[in-house]
């Protein structure tokens, strides 16, 4: 008896297990793969906003989108890959989706919708992964290509080897795969590869079936010709029939062999009781002749019942194989139909094209007919917008101070004029004040203030001009007293000399010594220094020149009176202020357009 094994997501193989229990199949459902939602965000919904059509490649993606609630506008085109797909979406989203003939990415490209897509938005929802071939083929007919991953198939943890030993043990013999995920996953746990060769193996796709015949061998791979449901039962009953006549085949078969070789046995017996009854008694021998005749009429009986019967099946399977025939000629016929209504198809798009070719011509040439006489009129100079620029530049310039800005507003009034006869001396005199806007210095407050903030942060780091002695007078070397008699007073004056330092020592110094600073002192001064440092920076920002310039100066001060001038962050700290001091502060300087004469004549 046939047991398959249904890996699809639990929901799909209910439906598809309740079918087959309908025709006596019996099956097992063991989901191979989970379904996780992955987290999409507002601006990748927002690409369903501005899109011309929407591909959907599963029912799967169908409901990961729909729970994400987003809105389909009424001029969005819904497409799909498979016809149950397609009812999924209208039934989620109440939008008709059409479906291709031949449930692939192939026949979902050969869609008429999808001829002519140039400059389109596309979006594709999808799951993580997958192909490229709509993507690859899509871009390369120009259209605007986005997809949307919804969702991801991840492995499912239950999966086990000792899951696949009791899939073998329970008599499983045929397996449904939907994908080549799920065809990893499968072959990832099933050790016993004698057990795999004898599997029937349904796929739903030719691209599932090469990549199963590079992965593993199997006895017989079948192609379900479609993901859905309706197909893959289509093609395990296809599948069960012909099994179900060879089995019973083989039962007709049995059956008649064992009426056969029922009669000469019983010839044998009765050739063996007839010699015993013959030495015994004439009567018993008939008495046996005639139950043997019995047994053997019987065995009669029982063969022409079972040839019967073998005709019987041999009638029902040519019945089958014809309907089989004549099925296989109605697909023939429909995927012929379908073939020619494509080529039919590319015909009318085809005409369309060259209709909507010729109706652009003709409408462009019309349109440069009426054109022409406007193009041979003079133009004219729009005098507001040169009133506007001209304005602009003087608010830039006079209001501002933004000189640069100017400059670039008398260019774009420059570039106006150009195309108009008559403007040259007004030009001249824009370019004029253009290059003079260009020459005026300003100061750069920006690089200014933050040159002194970053001299306002190390001022802690100065060195104050702390007191330093000054260098002992000259010391009397030291001599041992003598032993001559005649040098008794300068022994006895060097012998009270070590008596007295060791009470009194008194140094001279003849440099002069400033007196120390208290702490109260070097905060007060150090508090002076940053005061008329940051009164710098607050003249800066209000544009006062005199007040920057007597705040640095005030600064130095400071900084030569009670700082060690000889430490070199206050040598440089000079530098700076001096170089600070001897800049220029031109905030405000005096402009003058030399070309408003020349614009007012020109207006």
């Amino acid at each position: 008896m046939t047991h398959i094994l249904l890996t699809r997501p639990e929901e799909k193989s209910q439906q598809l297990a309740q079918h087959l229990a309908g025709k006596a199949i019996k099956s097992t459902i063991q989901p191979l793969l989970a379904l996780k939602a992955i987290t999409v965000s507002e601006q990748q919904l927002d690409m369903l906003d501005d899109a011309d059509i929407v591909l959907f490649v599963s029912q799967d993606a169908a409901r990961f989108l729909y729970a994400l609630k987003p809105e389909l506008s009424k001029n969005i085109s819904c497409l799909a890959v498979g016809k149950s797909t397609a009812e999924v979406v209208t039934e989620l989203f109440e939008k008709q989706c059409a479906s291709p003939i031949v449930e692939t990415s192939e026949g979902l490209l050969a869609m008429p919708e999808l001829n002519n897509v140039a400059s389109k938005r596309i979006v594709l929802v999808k799951g993580k992964g997958g192909r490229n071939k709509l993507a690859k083929e899509l871009k390369a007919r120009e259209a605007i290509f986005q997809p949307l991953a919804v969702y991801q198939r991840l492995a499912n943890p239950d999966l086990t080897t000792t899951l696949a030993e009791e899939w073998q043990n329970n008599g499983v013999d045929s397996v449904v795969l939907t994908s080549n995920t799920s065809i990893d996953s499968f072959l990832a746990i099933v050790t016993d590869k004698t057990w795999l060769v004898t599997l029937n193996v349904f796929l739903v796709s030719e691209r599932c079936v090469s990549y199963f015949q590079e992965k593993a061998q199997a006895k017989r791979i079948i192609n379900c010709q479609g993901a859905d449901n309706d197909s893959i039962l289509r093609a395990i009953l296809n599948q069960h029939k012909p099994q179900q006549s060879h089995a019973m085949e083989q039962e007709i078969d049995i059956t008649a062999k064992s009426t056969i070789s029922d009669k000469p046995a019983s010839q044998s017996a009765k050739e063996t009781v007839n010699k015993t009854s013959i030495e015994k008694r004439s009567g018993i021998g008939k008495a046996i002749a005639v139950l043997a005749l019995l047994l053997s009429l019987l065995a009669l009986c029982g063969l022409a019942f079972g040839f019967m019967l073998y005709q019987k099946q041999q009638v029902v399977l040519e019945a089958f194989n014809n309907e089989k025939s004549s099925l296989a000629e109605q697909i023939a016929a429909a995927n012929a139909q379908a073939i020619s209504l494509q080529g039919q198809n590319q015909q009318l798009q085809t005409a369309l094209s060259a209709q909507v070719t010729e109706a652009e011509l003709a409408l462009s040439e019309k349109i440069a007919q009426q054109l022409q006489p406007a193009n041979q009129q003079a133009p004219e100079l729009n005098r507001e917008e040169v009133k506007s620029l001209y304005r602009m530049a003087e608010f830039k310039a006079l209001v501002q101070a933004d000189y640069l800005g100017a400059a670039a507003m008398l260019a774009r009034l420059d570039v106006l004029l150009e195309s108009f006869p008559g403007t040259q001396p007004a030009r001249e005199a824009l370019h004029q004040d253009i290059q003079a806007l260009n020459a005026v210095q300003t100061v750069d407050i920006e690089s200014i203030y933050l040159r002194l903030s970053g001299l306002i942060a190390n001022l802690d780091k100065l060195p104050l001009n702390m007191v330093v002695l000054p260098e002992e007078a000259d010391k009397v070397k030291q001599q041992a007293l003598s032993d001559n008699v005649d040098d008794w007073q300068a022994n006895l004056k060097r012998s009270w000399d070590l008596l007295v330092d060791d009470f009194i020592k008194v140094r001279k110094r003849t440099a002069p010594i400033e007196p120390l600073l208290s702490q109260e002192e070097q905060a007060l001064i150090r508090h002076q220094l940053r005061f008329y440092m940051v009164q710098a920076q607050t003249a800066l920002v209000k544009q006062q020149a005199v007040m920057f310039t007597a705040a640095l100066q005030q600064a130095a001060e400071v900084l030569n009176n009670y700082y060690d001038v000889q430490a070199s962050e206050v040598v440089y700290l000079n530098s700076q202020l001096s170089a600070l001091q001897s800049q220029p502060l031109a905030f405000n300087p005096e402009f003058t357009f030399s070309s408003e004469a020349a614009i007012k004549e020109l207006l």
